[in-house]
């Protein structure tokens, strides 16, 4: 038995606040047809322990963000083409490109068979689609307006993909740099370092200083390097899958206090925050039930206290330009923008040109950042293999002085 953390929301009142919690099931997918039974639609499940952890993570039936947006994309075609929900998956099923993805399809397919509503069934298959999405599903559903609804989430999933794809094309040349720098360190630790040693020892005499320092430092990341690797691996999958809350809160505060880094994170919550909203309000919902869903999208608990205070607010009668602007839930310019949309009458309008703001400013902050960070990487780099072939040099001449005399 697993330990899973969950949230999940009343089949009575999708709209409702979300219900979480813990409880141990075999299997992710038993837990979501036990909370089933009870009433409960599953929108989140993450395992607890560390161990199941990792074991989700790398399990091959774990459905992959590139499954979800094939998955709506490919419906929001076959609905745009007037083919029924059922057929379209049935075709679905049979044009999937991998196996997962033809289990996925025959899932959903079997669970609309079995009366449940579009969004229901697309929320019973862990990790299709996200809670925002889920909800514009089932405002879609009971409007008649699934195509509409769809449409709006391949937008909200293009700009995703747009923000996702701008960090990592920007962090691309740092990284391969660090890991280069990486493996030249290992290398020199475990195949140049103890031949030098071992030569350098064979001469007799006495090692400089930075010589024997180096050398030792070298034996030691034969062994840190790979378990500093291993460590991180494992830290990362602790913190995606089941690190505590209160160990993001404060990580999301550190990362709140680092002028660059908190542009960056504000920018990015900024854009996810907007344009779900602005996806919900364009799919009928109101503006409540579009800061609940935007709550689900926020990983910054910083940000994220801020938008419950801002919709306290909201809720106790204040517009929501005001709110946002008393809280700083958006950065200063953003939330002017929103501001003044909300002054003219166009929130949704107001929230799309404000999502395209903070996307084009946290690319443009993005860019800075990682602009200073590829020569620092470089410069970090070539002061490490210096030092390392001048304390080889130095020992050298160090070991020829002592035989000349």
């Amino acid at each position: 038995m697993s330990q899973f953390a969950y949230t999940a929301i009343p089949l009575s009142n999708p709209t409702g606040a979300p219900v979480s919690g813990r409880r141990e099931a075999p299997t992710e997918r038993a837990l979501r047809d036990d909370l089933r039974s009870q009433g409960l639609i599953a929108v989140d499940v993450r395992p607890v322990r560390l161990g199941d952890a990792l074991r989700a993570s790398w399990s091959s039936e774990r459905v992959r963000r590139s499954d979800g947006a094939w998955f709506l994309r490919t419906l929001r075609l076959m609905l745009g083409s007037s083919v029924p929900v059922e057929q379209g998956l049935a075709t679905m099923q049979e044009l999937a490109p991998t196996a997962r993805l033809k289990d996925i399809c025959a899932r959903v397919r079997e669970r609309l068979r079995g009366g449940a509503s579009v969004g229901d069934a697309v929320a019973s298959v862990s990790g299709l689609a996200r809670p925002q999405h889920l909800a514009v599903l089932r405002a879609g559903h009971e409007s008649g307006r699934l195509t509409h609804a769809l449409d709006l989430i391949d937008r909200s999933i293009a700009m995703s993909d747009r923000v996702r794809r701008s960090v990592t094309a920007r962090l691309a040349y740092p990284a391969v740099l660090l890991l280069v720098g990486v493996v030249v360190l290992w290398l020199l630790s475990t195949a140049v370092m103890p031949k030098f040693a071992s030569a350098l020892e064979s001469m007799g005499g006495r090692l400089p200083l930075m010589t024997s320092a180096t050398l030792a430092v070298g034996g030691a990341l034969a062994w840190i390097l790979p378990l500093a690797g291993l460590a991180a691996l494992v830290f990362g999958v602790w913190v995606r899958s089941s690190a505590g809350a209160g160990f993001r809160a404060r990580a999301g505060r550190w990362a709140m206090r680092l002028p660059l880094v908190r542009e960056v994170v504000w920018h990015a919550q900024g854009a996810a925050l907007t344009d779900t909203l602005a996806t919900m309000l364009e799919g009928g919902a109101d503006v409540l039930t579009g800061l609940s869903q935007a709550r689900e999208v926020v990983t910054s608990p910083e940000i994220g206290e801020r938008l419950a205070r801002a919709t306290r607010q909201v809720r106790e009668g204040a517009d929501l330009g005001r709110a946002f602007k008393s809280e700083a839930v958006l950065p200063p310019m953003i939330g002017a923008v929103l501001e003044v949309s909300v002054r003219s009458g166009d929130l949704a309008g107001g929230l799309r040109r404000a999502a395209e703001a903070c996307l084009d400013r946290q690319e443009r902050t993005t860019e800075r950042l990682l602009a200073a960070m590829g020569p620092g990487v470089v410069v970090l780099l070539a002061l490490m293999v210096g030092w390392v072939a001048y304390a080889m040099v130095a020992g050298m001449l160090a070991m020829n002085d002592t035989q000349g005399l």
